[in-house]
C-alpha cells in the first residue's frame, strides 16, 4: 500500500517531492553558505626586482599553480550525494601567470653647456613611463548540461553534465592562433560530448585544456610633474588601457552541443549554436583607450 508524506500531499507531485527532508516546501528549500567542500593549492612563485637605478624600477611575477575543490557543484552539476567525486580544477584556475609592472623615469643630461641642448634636456627629462603587463591561461569553460530524458531534474532535483567523447577534440579551432574569422567559424566541437544514459550523473568537469582565449592585460600610462614654485605644481598624464589595440573575441556559446549550429543566409555568418562567437556584441573586444589627466596642486 502506498502512503504519502502527509495528509494533504498532492497526489499529482513527483515521487522526488515526496522524498524531500520537507516534502511540503518545493526543491528551493537548500541551505545557503553551508560549510562544505575543500580546497587544493600548490604553486611555484618567483619574483624578480630591480630597484630604482638610473630611472629604472621594475618587478616581474611568474607563478605555475594547481587549483583544485570539491565545490564545482555551485557552477557546474555534480554528484552531492558523492563529493568525493566533485573534486576538480577550480573555476577560477590559470596555472601559469606572469605579470611585470616597471616605472622608468627620464634623467637629465649633465654637463650641456649648449642653450638648445640644455633646453632639450629640460624638455625631455622627469617624464615618467609606468606600465603594467599580465599574460596568462584563459579561463576555463564549463561542460555542457546534460540533456538526457528523463532528467535527473525531474527525478531528484538535481541536473547533471555530459560526459566528454575521449579522443575527440574539444576545438575546431585555436581560439589563441589568431587564424580564423570569428564572425565564420563555430570554433567549439559538438561531436566532443555526449548525454549520460538517462537517471545517470555525467562525468565531465572542467578540464585544463578546455579554455577560452588568453586575454593578456596590457596599460601603459606617461606623465610629468611641473614644479610652479614651493607649494604649487602642474602634473599632466596619459594613461592607456591595450595599449597595442590587441583584437579579444567574446567568449563561445558552449552551454548546449545539441543547440542547432545556424547562419545567415544571406552572408555564410554564424548566428546561433553551439560554438558561435557573438561578433556584435558589445562586449566584443575592448579596443585602445586612452585619456589625459591634468591637475593643477596648490
Amino acid at each position: 500500500m502506498n502512503k504519502i508524506p502527509f495528509a494533504g500531499f498532492p497526489l499529482t507531485a513527483t515521487v522526488a517531492q515526496s522524498l524531500l527532508p520537507f516534502p511540503q516546501f518545493n526543491s528551493g528549500l537548500a541551505p545557503t553558505w553551508a560549510p562544505l567542500g575543500d580546497t587544493w593549492y600548490n604553486s611555484l612563485q618567483t619574483k624578480a626586482t630591480k630597484r630604482l637605478s638610473h630611472g629604472l624600477d621594475l618587478i616581474a611575477n611568474f607563478t605555475w599553480s594547481k587549483e583544485l575543490d570539491n565545490l564545482a557543484g555551485t557552477f557546474i552539476p555534480t554528484n552531492v550525494g558523492n563529493r568525493a567525486t566533485a573534486r576538480t580544477l577550480a573555476t577560477l584556475y590559470r596555472p601559469l601567470v606572469t605579470s611585470f609592472a616597471l616605472t622608468y623615469t627620464v634623467l637629465s643630461i649633465r654637463g650641456l653647456s649648449s642653450g638648445a641642448l640644455k633646453a632639450a634636456s629640460w624638455i625631455a627629462r622627469d617624464w615618467q613611463v609606468s606600465g603594467f603587463f599580465q599574460y596568462a591561461s584563459g579561463a576555463l569553460i564549463a561542460p555542457p548540461i546534460a540533456n538526457a530524458s528523463p532528467t535527473l531534474s525531474s527525478l531528484i532535483f538535481e541536473s547533471t553534465v555530459q560526459d566528454r567523447v575521449s579522443g575527440v577534440p574539444l576545438f575546431t579551432q585555436n581560439l589563441n592562433c589568431h587564424c580564423f574569422d570569428p564572425a565564420y567559424t563555430f570554433v567549439l566541437n559538438p561531436a566532443a560530448w555526449t548525454n549520460p544514459p538517462a537517471g545517470q550523473f555525467g562525468t565531465a568537469t572542467y578540464y585544463s585544456d578546455y579554455r577560452d582565449e588568453r586575454r593578456p592585460v596590457e596599460n601603459l600610462g606617461v606623465g610629468r610633474r611641473f614644479p610652479i614654485r614651493e607649494r604649487a605644481s602642474f602634473n599632466i598624464r596619459i594613461e592607456f588601457t591595450n595599449i597595442f589595440n590587441r583584437t579579444e573575441m567574446n567568449d563561445p556559446t558552449a552551454t548546449n552541443p545539441e543547440a542547432a549550429q545556424t547562419r545567415n543566409p544571406a552572408t555564410g555568418q554564424t548566428t546561433a549554436g553551439f560554438g558561435y562567437i557573438n561578433t556584435l556584441g558589445t562586449t566584443f573586444g575592448t579596443p585602445r583607450q586612452g585619456q589625459i589627466v591634468a591637475r593643477f596642486q596648490f
